[in-house]
């Protein structure tokens, strides 16, 4: 991207985006056949943006009534993962309790080791009561050598909806930061890593 120098390349422009999330909101309006509203749950801070295009996208596609929730979950804080990290611990804020026996899609920006997706699934399904969890995440890492524990928790992690699949690089944009920077690029990015070490 011209000018900023920590950025290496553009890796998703701003109209993938658009017609990936366009296709989500379909797939999701078609599966919700309900006439019970859905409940969408998004991870703060990273997935805010792509919740509002989502849900703009499902009124499009003639989608369900949506009922609109956000958790904020803290793992990452401002230090960036561990190549050798066997587990992290989540902290929840914000739980919605309207979701009892209902259906959510948990909408979150991107699935990297999966402590975060993990976390708050059981947190909705155990304390919130919710009565199923879908997974819509807009970037699905492919880890280059996760742990046997990320691993074995990535495998319990099937998205049911996936955006786009990404490789192991630091990105961001479109809500996703590095060290809270490039949240308001309108497409995804990858990172010099080097940069932020």
């Amino acid at each position: 991207p011209e000018g900023e120098t920590r950025l290496e390349s553009i890796l998703i422009s701003a109209a993938a985006l658009e017609a990936r999330v366009a296709e989500l909101a379909q797939a999701i309006a078609r599966d919700h056949n309900s006439p019970d509203p859905l409940h969408l749950v998004a991870v703060l801070k990273g997935a805010w943006i792509f919740l509002a295009d989502l849900a703009r996208a499902l009124r499009r596609a003639g989608g369900p009534a949506v009922q609109y929730h956000f958790v904020r979950a803290t793992t990452y804080g401002t230090g960036m993962k561990g190549a050798d990290e066997r587990s992290r611990q989540v902290r929840l804020e914000g739980l919605p309790s309207a979701v009892r026996g209902s259906t959510v899609v948990l909408v979150e920006d991107i699935l990297d080791q999966g402590f975060t997706l993990a976390g708050i699934r059981k947190a909705l399904l155990d304390d919130a009561g919710a009565r199923a969890v879908r997974l819509c995440v807009l970037l699905d890492k492919h880890l280059d050598a996760p742990t046997p524990e990320v691993a074995r928790l990535r495998q319990s992690l099937v998205p049911d909806y996936v955006g786009f699949s990404v490789p192991d690089r630091w990105v961001a944009g479109y809500g996703l930061d590095v060290a809270e920077e490039f949240r308001d690029l309108p497409y995804i990015a990858v990172v010099r890593e080097e940069c932020f070490r």
